[in-house]
């Protein structure tokens, strides 16, 4: 078989032809007629339609040239080879309606683009939401297979090593025991596996185990169905309940009945779909000419846009014999708005063809004197596309409303660009209300100061990138205030800017109220240890804790310490003469004037034991020491407390020992004690009602 010429090939071989012909007819003119000046005038009429032969080939080549190298040049994605047009002949409508397909594609090409990157960001940010949460959310399919699982799920089930899609069965993922015995938590038995069966399930006295630590968890799962009733996923949330187990155990330890109420149970939604198929195929390859009048004059097309009539059906007649009516009307009035603006004309519509909708896009542009060309291109999978992502926004949504702790994602600015309902439920208002304000804009109890304090921390989260965790006080709209464990965490786009933060706000202010009830308590058990009964002075376990320790000081810093120890002279005959109701009033007396004695803060007055009494003196000389013993008798002395049966004196006295050291590691607290009750024996065995005074 033959190969076909080309368009060139044949044009040079007619235009050789005819010359041959033209110059062999004239040699036999010449030679027959012998007239050589009429063979010179045809020699140059020869010549000359050499020369316009040649121009009329190279007029006709060079058009289909340049539109094979600029259609070579957009295969390769190259968009900016347009044909030149000179004028609006049938080559110069061929370039332009090439011209205006390639920018078509473009467009087309970039809408691509552009909705691919925004399926991914919609991705990426639902998988963050559920990564900041700081609960475990894993998810399975209907065969048992786990499917996802949040970045603190793979903590605790010892799956930091797998990625967020594990792939791995419900039995080597969910390695769980019972906390109350401690043996293998039964896989049918599990509440995950009840969600699998149809029906939400919830425990907590379940255990998990990673890195050979029991650590309680608290787990509810929700089955998610497909349209046929069917479960086709099972959502798992669950979370480390270690600080309630413990709680719970201490308040038993102090026999208290306080009730906690478990604010952060959260049974999250989530249906995995990885959705990866180009959203917008469709390319703009339908181009139809119009009369100002609405008369169609020419249709190409390459098969993309579905037809409502043939071409042959088309060409030839108006718009209203060939598209429904409301169609024909719509397009008769974007062509006279762009013959009548010059401008071109975009708009989008849709029609019920072969049981389902179906939508396209038509550009309008003008094309020559009262003409138009109408590039149409189909958007039905676009529009599809865009019904997706709004279907994954509401279910992110969904996702995040179902959750009861507080969700908030803000901007640099700190305004709010997303928000569940326990957030906005906070405030009275709804979560569309939050977004694009600041705090200050829907709760005015927010304070100027509580507002700048917030800003600080947000952006010392975005510029390190590290979450925040922390107590705080939130006041709601209606003034009233709660306590909350609050996390924020640098909120990234897809491609991967920390453009904002998330904050997760899980109330604890009925924790608060147990912490604040067991502090108080404890403060009272500790005052209760140290104090004496009788006197509410110090006693003797305070004394022997401020001694050691002063002791440990002064031998750090080679200061002198003292050591006063008193007791009361002849008490035993006051309380059999007077009654030990009055010898107890007596010691709370003496107590009270001691204390008014010893004048330093850094100075303890403590009940010794009896009727004895000790003064820890730090960094105090001998000399200091004897002032504070002259002031203590002074303050008894005044009391006058009568003493019937004392043979020194008619009133209490007190007999004192003093011992004073510069102290040292080889010396001990026991070595100052002994050496003041050493002085005491001294003062007693000399007469009492005196001081005395022995060096270490």
């Amino acid at each position: 078989m033959l190969r076909p010429f080309s368009l060139s090939t044949v044009l040079t071989a007619v235009f050789v032809l005819q010359t041959i012909f033209a110059v062999g007819l004239l040699g036999f003119l010449s030679f027959y007629l012998g007239n050589w000046a009429i063979a010179l005038l045809s020699i140059g009429a020869i010549g000359s339609s050499v020369v316009v032969g040649l121009a009329v080939v190279n007029r006709v080549l060079q058009p289909l040239t340049q539109l094979r190298h600029a259609i070579q040049a957009t295969a390769q994605g190259n968009w900016q080879t347009p044909l030149p047009v000179e004028s609006m002949d049938e080559l110069g409508q061929l370039a332009w309606a090439f011209n205006a397909m390639a920018a078509k594609l473009q467009d087309s090409f970039t809408e691509l683009e552009h909705l691919n990157r925004e399926m991914q960001r919609s991705e990426r940010r639902w998988r963050q939401f559920l990564d900041g949460i700081p609960l475990g959310i894993a998810v399975y399919n209907r065969e048992g297979t786990m499917v996802f699982a949040s970045q603190q799920a793979r903590v605790l089930l010892c799956l930091e090593d797998m990625p967020s899609v594990p792939s791995l069965s419900l039995e080597a993922t969910c390695i769980a025991y019972r906390s109350s015995t401690g043996q293998r938590y039964p896989t049918q038995d599990l509440p995950i596996t009840q969600a699998l069966q149809g029906q939400p399930g919830w425990a907590d006295d379940i255990e998990l185990r990673p890195g050979n630590q029991p650590i309680p968890i608290e787990m509810a799962t929700t089955p998610i169905f497909d349209q046929a009733g069917r479960v086709e996923y099972a959502i798992a949330a669950f979370q480390d309940i270690t600080t309630r187990k413990q709680a719970q155990a201490l308040l038993a330890d102090y026999n208290q009945t306080l009730e906690r109420q478990v604010a952060d149970r959260t049974a999250a939604l989530r249906q995995a779909e990885a959705t990866q198929r180009i959203i917008l195929e469709a390319i703009p390859d339908l181009l139809v000419r119009f009369s100002g009048e609405g008369i169609c004059l020419d249709v190409m097309n390459a098969g993309a846009v579905n037809l409502i009539a043939q071409p042959s059906e088309q060409i030839g007649k108006p718009l209203s014999e060939t598209l429904p009516a409301d169609m024909a009307a719509e397009r008769m009035h974007y062509i006279q708005l762009a013959l009548q603006t010059g401008q071109p004309q975009v708009y989008e519509y849709r029609f019920y063809v072969d049981g389902s909708w179906h939508y396209e896009e038509a550009r309008v542009v003008p094309s020559g004197p009262n003409q138009v060309l109408a590039i149409v291109r189909d958007i039905t999978e676009r529009k599809q596309a865009e019904a997706e992502i709004a279907r994954q926004r509401q279910f992110l949504q969904n996702v995040i409303d179902s959750i009861p702790s507080i969700i908030v994602v803000k901007d640099r600015e700190d305004r709010v660009q997303m928000a569940n309902r326990a957030s906005a439920a906070l405030h009275g208002i709804t979560p569309t209300d939050m977004v694009g304000k600041f705090d200050t804009d829907f709760n005015p109890n927010v304070s100027i100061f509580e507002a700048s304090q917030q800003r600080r921390i947000h952006q010392q989260v975005i510029d390190t990138q590290k979450p925040y965790q922390g107590e705080q006080e939130i006041i709601d709209r209606a003034g009233a205030r709660r306590w909350y464990q609050v996390v924020i965490s640098p909120f990234q786009d897809a491609s991967g800017i920390v453009n904002g933060v998330i904050t997760n706000c899980i109330d604890i202010t009925d924790r608060k109220g147990m912490e604040t009830a067991l502090k108080g308590a404890n403060e009272k058990l500790e005052r209760l240890a140290t104090l004496d009964g009788l006197t509410h002075i110090p006693n003797r376990r305070r004394f022997d804790q401020y001694l050691s320790q002063e002791w440990q000081r002064m031998v750090r810093e080679q200061q002198p310490l003292s050591l006063i120890m008193f007791d009361v002279d002849y008490f035993k005959p006051y309380n059999d003469s007077l009654g030990h109701q009055q010898g107890d009033e007596a010691l709370i007396a003496i107590a009270a004037a001691a204390t008014r004695a010893v004048k330093r803060a850094a100075d303890l007055l403590a009940r010794y034991g009896g009727e004895e009494f000790a003064v820890v003196l730090p960094n105090t000389r001998r000399t200091g020491a004897e002032i504070v013993a002259k002031a203590l008798q002074k303050e008894i002395a005044d009391l006058q407390l009568a003493h019937p049966q004392s043979p020194i004196s008619d009133y209490l006295t007190i007999s004192i020992g003093i011992a004073s050291v510069v102290p040292t590691a080889e010396q001990s607290p026991e070595d100052l004690i002994a050496a003041a009750d050493a002085a005491l024996y001294q003062a007693k065995r000399r007469g009492r009602d005196r001081y005395w005074i022995r060096l270490i």
